[in-house]
């Protein structure tokens, strides 16, 4: 390989390394990267250089990065199973590796091995009708479905960007308004209803199958704590079971830099008995495992398919509509909202409204309060 020219040029206001190469095949070529300023192109000019001549011409040159690559390189520096640190704060990572890899390959069975620098905004809305379509080999998802993944997009983008092989992406403030509208879809009705006692007894019965009995504890988990899948499945361990004091220590990570919180919830007796029973089937015992490690292969088939069978409508949400009758019984029987925000883990106590149902008690007693009201001031 042979280097024919080395130089820093401004475009349009920008500055710009640029590399000028011949391969061993005799093919010429070049390497174009933006810089901060002509400072820096020059110090970049030079880093190029040596790139290539230690390694010979790269896969990600002069811009000509395909979206397969750009994929390939989000998966294996991005989006990696989260690490933490001491404190619990994730230094590296992601919690949900695998949708972020099922949005990744949608992607990519759309737009393949193409040039990055020809994805423009045309490109996007392209994307955005065959997802919600079903075309051009993808399945037909919902709006919310397509936002998650053009979210996704547009962090690649800037990965891109910030990488230096690419000058700008596509996602411009008009495009991304355009795009990616948060709110667009209204909940159903059905997405945030909760679970009554009569379904839920169902379910319990549905359970008891040879397949599905070893969830039942995870069931009932979720029926007396109102605990998010995630504290259940993902992060409750036995040396968070305190069985002398029946308390439960919970734990969640929040916000972006996914800070983790603990709190406790109480230990009914009847989850009490079935942890006993988990504890007792035990090989090893080994404080740090999940408790529900077992109960995780196959979960949300072997669930659905009892709620099915347990005649809970269709478009329910499993562990959210477990969660909202929990908390929705809690407050309409006179847990004071503080004290309920703290057993579902909220940090703001207005959280917790969202799960508040009026009964018809409740309704009662607010008409014999305004009747009265009504009475007295004619």
């Amino acid at each position: 390989m042979k280097i024919l020219s080395r130089t820093t040029r401004k475009i349009n206001g920008n500055w710009y390394a640029r590399v000028r190469y011949e391969d061993d095949n005799g093919k010429k070529a070049e390497l174009l990267r933006g810089a901060e300023g002509k400072s820096d192109a020059e110090n970049l000019t030079a880093k190029l250089v040596t790139e290539l001549l230690e390694k010979g011409p790269a896969q990600l040159v002069a811009g000509k990065v395909t979206f397969r690559q750009l994929v390939q390189h989000a998966k294996d520096n991005i989006y990696v199973p989260a690490v933490f640190d001491d404190n619990g704060t994730r230094i590296k990572g992601v919690k949900s590796v695998k949708p972020a890899h099922y949005a990744l390959d949608a992607l990519l069975k759309f737009y393949g091995d193409k040039d990055i620098r020809k994805i423009d905004a045309d490109a996007l809305r392209d994307y955005k009708v065959a997802r919600l379509m079903g075309t051009n080999k993808l399945s037909k998802v919902k709006l919310a479905t397509v936002d998650r993944e053009l979210s996704k997009l547009r962090k690649l983008f800037n990965v891109a960007v910030s990488k230096r092989w690419l000058i700008s992406s596509p996602f411009t403030k008009e495009v991304l308004k355009e795009l990616i509208q948060e709110g667009d879809e209204t909940p159903s009705a059905m997405s945030i209803r909760e679970i009554s006692d009569d379904e839920a007894q169902r379910v319990m019965t549905a359970l008891a199958t040879p397949e599905r009995r070893h969830t039942i504890p995870l069931f009932i988990a979720a029926l007396d704590t109102g605990a998010r899948k995630s504290s259940l499945v993902d992060y409750l361990k036995w040396k968070d079971i305190k069985f002398d004091e029946e308390v439960i220590i919970l734990t969640a990570y929040k916000g972006k830099n996914r800070n983790k919180q603990c709190w406790p919830v109480p230990m009914t007796n009847r989850l009490k008995m079935e942890l006993f029973k988990l504890q007792l089937r035990l090989k090893h015992n080994n404080p740090d495992a999940l408790v529900f490690e077992e109960a995780k292969v196959n979960l949300r088939r072997l669930w659905r398919a009892a709620y099915a069978e347990a005649g809970v409508p269709n478009g329910v949400r499993m562990f959210y509509s477990v969660r909202h009758a929990y908390a929705t019984d809690m407050a309409n029987k006179g847990m004071e909202l503080p004290e309920l925000a703290r057993l579902l883990g909220h940090s703001d106590v207005s959280m917790s409204y969202r799960y508040y149902n009026l009964t018809k008690g409740t309704l009662d007693k607010a008409r014999n309060i305004l009747n009265r009201r009504a009475v007295g001031n004619g």
